[in-house]
């Protein structure tokens, strides 16, 4: 009944509702054995949105609400209600079914008052000693007389009473999941942590808490983690447990909740055993928020110690060398990280502004500088920055993040990239991506963006080996999927890339890379109307962006449709100095309008700008107008290749 209890009232916080009177004569058992909490008429709306006038409360002004004996202390100070009085009284009701009797009990109203405010109840075992190992710290937390040490809501209160049942029920029920069972975890996905602090933008705390989480997990060798963006697909779904980890084709589920109250973060998970939907273990970790990142070790480390999986050295002392960081800093962080998910102009030069407030918090804050390299990376690749501009900055904040930490598999990634993009060093950017992924197997990012480097130098089946390790690690990111048939562009399968890209956009018809790296192949085969339907889908993403307008002017030029495209380009030309204009894409234009000089004068400009597109030279079907001119071999050779 206590299991029904606190699900029902932590039903009710999720969704910011506080019950304010919550005691036995509220609670109803149906004749079917289910508990039902009723009464809501001095419930309060938390929803920070609502005007104070369409607030959902029933208050007298100038009275208490509630019901004394099960009124938490600060209530009766004169406090607001909030999720954590309601937890009190949950707490008081939890003794009660323990026990048989009140844990203040008193002979007058007074005497109960007193009790209440200054009095610690008996543990409930003292009264009744079968009781389930670990209940009394549960109703006795519940019940505490600081606000700030008892669960900020019902739902941690419900993962602790779990946690006790399925402990109960293994011991009892052969066919319960044994400590044999769980050695077989081996692969897990955090689904998206529900944000318990009554605000709703601080949306962004809470999946950057799960993005931490999985990049700690991650570290434990041999377990295989789901990434964020496949992770953060689920986010507001109320699926059968079973049924998520059956599409990730994963052993277990961890899903929990984060709540962030003034200096103070809480962390409650627990883990699910997927096949039997049964819990297998739950906890919180509650910690000062310049002790946020020691919070996340150490939930990793109790779920690898659950799940039996042996920690190695090196994970061992990446989870152990967590340190101290300034709130602020992380919190621009984890702002940071929100807006770099996404790829427009706008949301990459917002992550720019949090990086840079994160490092000027806290320089020796070596992911933030991460943060910074690949938020230049991305200006550059999708054309919205001049490669001169940016890459210089990527690269010394990735070589100041490993200063900071050499083994930050993440940094060395985003060095390779600059490497391999702006230096044209091909040695060097493997060499770094290599020893990326060898200190960060499970960081897809690292195996995305390394493909890249492996198809310029035409070592596809390497390539397509790195596409199945990230797809892998995240199965639902519409983009690792989509870069198979980027490979096989490349390769000159166009049918194959074509099939494989439209696949991929059944995960998202809307993504914009996925749409725009389909107009290529279509280009290659002459289907210049799939190509424009192509790219007419990417600019909803994308919006009309430099490198949309010159794609498409592209496709008009090969189309015959010369007037439009001529049209289109001279627009974009018009705008320079404005915005960047990737100087390939214009020498392409001019290529397929026929104006090879003028073609010819942009791509060595490209040259000169160290366009990154250069890389591809060899394999890029789109450069064949050129290859016959002894000019693009010099070219070539320039790049590296």
């Amino acid at each position: 009944l206590s299991l029904q209890l606190a699900e029902g009232v932590a039903s009710a916080h999720e969704i910011g509702i506080v019950h304010r009177d919550l005691k036995p004569g509220n609670i109803r058992v149906t004749p079917e054995g289910r508990l039902k909490v009723v009464d809501f008429g001095l419930a309060l709306d938390l929803d920070p949105t609502m005007s104070p006038e369409s607030r959902v409360t029933m208050t007298t002004p100038g009275l208490v609400a509630g019901t004394l004996a099960y009124m938490s202390p600060e209530l009766l100070n004169g406090a607001r209600a909030d999720t954590r009085s309601d937890v009190f009284a949950l707490g008081v009701v939890m003794y009660e079914l323990a026990t048989g009797r009140h844990p203040f009990p008193a002979n007058s109203a007074i005497e109960m008052l007193n009790a209440i405010a200054n009095r610690s109840a008996a543990p409930p075992s003292t009264l009744r000693p079968e009781l389930p190992g670990g209940l009394d710290s549960v109703i006795l937390s519940a019940m505490h007389r600081d606000p700030q040490q008892r669960p900020a809501t019902a739902c941690e209160v419900l993962a602790a009473l779990r946690s006790i049942g399925s402990a109960g029920a293994a011991r009892s029920n052969p066919k319960s999941p044994s400590r044999s069972t769980r050695a077989r975890v081996r692969s897990l996905v955090v689904l998206p942590l529900d944000n318990l602090s009554g605000d709703p933008s601080q949306d962004f705390f809470a999946d950057g808490m799960t993005e931490a989480l999985i990049a700690d997990l991650a570290k434990i060798d041999g377990l295989r983690v789901i990434s964020r963006t496949s992770a953060m697909r689920y986010k507001g779904a109320r699926r059968p447990l079973p049924e998520i980890a059956a599409e990730l084709g994963v052993d277990a589920v961890v899903e929990g909740s984060v709540a962030r109250s003034g200096g103070r973060i809480r962390i409650t998970a627990q883990l699910i055993h997927a096949a039997s939907d049964t819990h297998l273990w739950a906890d919180s970790f509650d910690r000062d928020l310049s002790d946020v990142l020691t919070l996340q070790s150490e939930a990793a480390r109790a779920i690898a110690s659950e799940i039996r999986i042996k920690l190695t050295p090196r994970a061992k002392a990446r989870l152990e060398s967590a340190r101290r960081v300034n709130p602020e800093a992380y919190d621009a962080f984890l702002r940071g990280r929100h807006h770099l998910t996404r790829r427009s102009e706008e949301a990459l030069l917002n992550a720019s502004d949090y990086f840079r407030t994160a490092t000027d918090l806290d320089p020796t804050y070596a992911l933030a500088y991460v943060g910074l390299a690949d938020m230049n990376n991305l200006l550059a690749y999708w054309g919205y920055r001049q490669a001169a501009e940016v890459f210089p900055r990527s690269k010394a904040a990735a070589r100041r993040a490993l200063e900071l930490d050499p083994q930050s598999g993440e940094a060395h990634i985003s060095l390779a990239y600059s490497l391999f993009y702006y230096d044209w060093d091909w040695e060097a950017a493997d060499r770094e991506f290599r020893r990326g992924i060898e200190l960060n197997p499970a960081y897809p990012v690292g195996h995305l963006w390394y493909l890249n480097l492996l198809a310029a130098r035409s070592r596809f089946d390497e390539a397509l080996e790195q596409v199945r390790r990230c797809c892998e690690l995240d199965p639902l990111s519409v983009v690792g999927a989509a870069a198979e048939g980027w490979v096989r562009y490349f390769m000159r399968d166009f049918d194959g890339a074509i099939s494989v890209l439209k696949k991929s956009l059944e995960l998202d018809r809307h993504s914009g890379a996925a749409n725009l790296w389909l107009s290529w192949p279509y280009i290659a085969k002459g289907e210049f109307a799939l190509a424009l339907q192509a790219l007419e889908a990417a600019v909803g993403a994308f919006g009309d962006s430099a490198i949309m307008q010159l794609t498409r002017a592209h496709v008009q030029a090969l189309a015959g449709q010369s007037g439009q495209a001529r049209q289109a380009l001279d627009h974009s030309l018009s705008q320079r100095g404005v915005r960047h204009l990737p100087a390939e894409l214009v020498a392409m234009t001019f290529m397929a309008l026929g104006e090879h000089e003028s073609a010819w004068e942009w791509l060595e400009r490209a040259g000169n700008e160290r366009a990154h597109w250069l890389v591809f030279l060899e394999v890029e079907p789109r450069f064949d107008a050129f290859r016959a001119d002894p000019r693009f071999s010099a070219l070539k050779r320039r790049v590296g290749i």
